[in-house]
């Protein structure tokens, strides 16, 4: 899918190719010719059959997989609120100027199958055996820049309390080393944003339907698939019961494996959550690490590259004892926080830090340097200095507990600002198969779309709220 700057544009071109097949091979070689038509239009984008048809078929894949049995109906209705979602979110990244270069590409994707344990080859062939290199980069360029967007704009949405924050550590503290892990799955039927009393009776009705489908035995997956609005697996796997949101906690609690529980409400909501099993595992220590860093930023004069270069220049000095990283810090580095500590960041828990940067450091080791790391804030050399497991701290404990309950609120803040996009956003579907089965995704609000630009400053803060490293 591509990012569409002219809707009228990519409809003609697809006119044209069909008035040049007709002007040079005549009708009968045009009517063997099967062209590329819309399958949905998004705002000034478009989704193209070849598309849906695609991603219609990966689904039945992986729901076969599963020994699920959805029907094609089903699951590309759920493949269209998928795509729809996917060029909504990579508008955005539009009309913020978005861009990841090739080096920036590359560095993201050598991280990725570290920690993957695979290699950048193989994850570009997994986009498909028929996919050029330079499609498949341009995919995993994509999925990077939806996943990067949807986490920096759902950040603003999750506020946490320092109540939470501390009732939690004190409770992380007290529990020892064993915590019980909840195998669960659940359907969730959605709501609007301001659901009237007609639509929250059918979502109360179907919700009840569900649970009692799902009682005498139905496959939770095929339940789950007739509502789905994304690819989120029905089957949520092991969860830590710190990590359960809190309104399904008590039930959850109280259940045993085989239950169907719920109805439950949420902002995003009704759900029904099947138990499996329960588990108890040792709870992972809390590792800190004791880093420091020198921050390079970029600019629209300052490129990628010359950023890269500059640290690249530092760290040869660093080497051969020129100067000390300390040192090539307080001279260098453009986090004025930290630089005037030599780049000290002190002992701190890898989650509080910007994703990629946390990363690149847990695969340190120590007295290890990296090369350079991109972040939301630049590129940096981040030197590990020393590691501990910090069972006392209470200050360590918060930390741990801010991680888990933003984590433990981000999929329903995800969803919920998934929703307001394809609220504000003008959808008319055009698939015959979705048309002739009644599916109805359309959303008519052009004239009220609201998304904007993001500015630097705004999404430098909306990390900073959230992270060490400050801007």
């Amino acid at each position: 899918m591509k990012l569409h700057n002219n809707l009228g544009q990519k409809l003609g071109k697809v006119a044209s190719l069909s008035a040049v097949l007709l002007a040079f091979f005549g009708n009968a070689y045009a009517e063997e010719q099967v062209l590329d038509s819309t399958a949905a239009v998004v705002n000034n984008g478009i989704i193209l059959e070849s598309e849906l048809n695609a991603h219609t078929q990966k689904l039945l894949s992986q729901y076969a997989a599963t020994g699920a049995k959805v029907d094609e109906i089903t699951a590309r209705r759920q493949a269209l609120q998928s795509l729809i979602t996917r060029e909504l979110i990579l508008q955005i990244a539009q009309t913020n100027g978005a861009e990841v270069t090739d080096m920036q590409l590359d560095s993201t994707l050598e991280s990725a199958a570290l920690r993957n344990n695979t290699s950048t080859d193989k994850i570009l062939k997994s986009y498909g055996p028929n996919l050029t290199e330079a499609q498949a980069r341009e995919k995993f360029k994509e999925d990077y820049l939806i996943n990067e967007i949807r986490r920096s704009s759902v950040r603003q949405r999750i506020h946490i309390s320092p109540v939470e924050i501390n009732t939690l550590a004190k409770a992380l503290k007290q529990r020892g080393s064993v915590e019980p892990m909840y195998h669960i799955a659940q359907v969730v039927i959605p709501l609007s944003s301001a659901p009237n009393e007609a639509e929250y009776n059918r979502v109360q009705s179907e919700a009840r339907q569900a649970l009692n489908a799902i009682k005498n035995g139905a496959n939770v997956a095929e339940v789950a698939a007739k509502y789905a609005t994304s690819e989120q697996s029905a089957d949520m796997g092991y969860i830590p019961e710190t990590a359960i949101p809190l309104p399904f906690l008590p039930a959850i609690l109280n259940a045993k494996p085989g239950d169907v529980i719920g109805p439950f409400r949420s902002s995003i909501g009704m759900h029904i959550i099947k138990l499996y099993d329960v588990s108890h595992s040792a709870v992972t220590p809390i590792k800190t690490y004791d880093a420091a860093h020198i921050l390079i930023k970029t600019s629209i004069i300052y490129s990628d590259e010359a950023a890269v270069a500059k640290l690249k220049d530092i760290a040869s000095e660093i080497n051969k004892g020129t100067i000390t990283f300390a040192q090539a810090a307080k001279q260098y580095s453009e986090d004025p926080g930290s630089a005037i500590k030599g780049g000290d960041l002190g002992y701190a828990v890898a989650d509080i830090y910007d994703p990629n940067f946390a990363r690149a450091l847990t695969q340190l080791h120590v007295g290890q340097m990296s090369q350079p790391v991109k972040s939301a804030f630049g590129w940096h050399l981040i030197l590990l200095k020393d590691t501990r497991v910090d069972r006392d701290s209470l200050e360590v404990f918060k930390e741990k507990a801010n991680s888990i309950i933003f984590e433990r609120e981000f999929n329903e803040a995800v969803t919920s600002w998934e929703r307001s996009l394809r609220e504000m956003a003008y959808i008319h579907v055009i698939d015959p198969e979705l048309v002739n089965s009644g599916v109805s995704l359309d959303q008519d609000n052009k004239g009220k779309n609201t998304l904007k630009p993001t500015n630097d400053d705004q999404g430098s803060q909306q990390y900073s709220e959230n992270s060490r490293l400050l801007n």
